[in-house]
């Protein structure tokens, strides 16, 4: 091997490590910036009890056939057992 290809694969695998590293330093900044901004259980909570004591944000009223699922075709090729899985969401492992 001569020194010239000794070189190009030298300057490759730096190349290489410090894109890994570059990277690897981003990621790491990111992901402390992301902790700082998670808030604390107790003060969530507060903020989701204020919201229910103010009734500004309107609680949906769920009827019956709003927990039945949708069934894409219903003369599929599903025997009645599937059916009924899907439907009662007991297939739902």
């Amino acid at each position: 091997m001569t020194t010239k290809q000794k070189l190009t694969i030298g300057l490759i695998s730096s190349v290489i490590v410090g894109a890994y590293a570059t990277i690897f330093i981003y990621q790491r900044i990111q992901r402390a910036k992301a902790d700082k901004s998670i808030m604390p259980a107790e003060e969530a909570l507060k903020i989701l009890r204020d919201k229910k004591e103010d009734g500004d944000t309107p609680i949906p009223e769920f009827t019956q056939e709003d927990s039945i699922p949708f069934v894409p075709n219903q003369d599929s090729v599903l025997d009645e057992l599937q059916k009924f899985d899907v439907i009662s969401g007991m297939g739902d492992y």
